[in-house]
């Protein structure tokens, strides 16, 4: 229980700023492994939903558009960012044309380009724009779908993924991650299933579905899947996910 406790909290301490009592923490902050990797869907999907309650509890007050504008800069403001900053590399090096090493070092520039910056709009707008679609009384339940399940684009694009390059941040997890961490990703992310059921599993197809694609075409154009890639697809995963929570009825 106390390595299950541990493994969540480094996820959470990796993806949010939203912190917790020492007392709870690990002594020492670390990456996630391939094993404590498997509670990013969970940890995304306690983490939406702490992110909207603002904005649902202001929602009878303002128009819900602007609550849902100001659900996506809180949420992007504790922790989204991280990921962004993946789907921001990712479009500046789909922008630039190049392929191989040349590619992954574009993606590993520090420096944010317009490409990078257009993405990053397109990803944070679309994000409200289909927030302000769903009726404000699902929208706890919409972010801890698209937020939870959405973030298992990145398990998928992990373990369809492989990691040639000596060194670099996801190297281990994607090394260590197999088909035992990919079945216990997916255990872990049903305890979301009870929220929105539909959601969820129109969720998990297409998460799945787009972390595996950005993982192939990673692949082909770099030669492998980075943390670039990885903060992208569950960029992806969430909008694609949030996207079916605004078509159901």
């Amino acid at each position: 229980m106390k390595k299950i406790l541990t493994d969540f909290l480094l996820v959470w301490s990796l993806i949010t700023r939203i912190r917790i009592p020492k007392i709870f923490t690990p002594d020492e902050f670390s990456l996630p492994s391939a094993d404590a990797i498997i509670f990013m869907p969970l940890a995304g999907g306690v983490f939406g939903l702490l992110s909207a309650i603002p904005a649902r509890l202001i929602s009878p007050v303002i128009p819900p558009q602007g609550a849902a504008w100001l659900a996506a800069a809180l949420y992007t403001v504790l922790g989204w960012s991280l990921h962004l900053d993946g789907w921001g590399d990712l479009w500046d090096g789909v922008g630039s044309g190049k392929r191989g090493d040349a590619l992954r070092g574009v993606m590993k520039d520090a420096r944010v380009g317009a490409f990078g910056v257009a993405g990053i709009v397109t990803a944070i707008g679309t994000r409200a724009a289909l927030l302000g679609c769903i009726d404000p009384v699902r929208w706890l339940a919409a972010c801890v779908i698209s937020c939870g399940v959405g973030r298992f684009g990145s398990i998928a694009a992990i373990y369809r993924g492989e990691y040639p390059w000596r060194e670099g941040m996801a190297r281990d997890i994607v090394i260590n991650f197999g088909t035992r961490q990919l079945a216990l990703a997916a255990a872990v992310t049903c305890a979301m299933l009870p929220v929105w059921p539909s959601g969820w599993a129109a969720g998990m197809i297409l998460s799945c579905a787009g972390g595996a694609a950005l993982a192939v075409w990673a692949k082909k154009n770099m030669g492998g899947v980075n943390g670039d890639v990885i903060g992208a697809s569950a960029v992806l995963g969430e909008i694609l996910t949030m996207a079916v929570c605004a078509a159901l009825p």
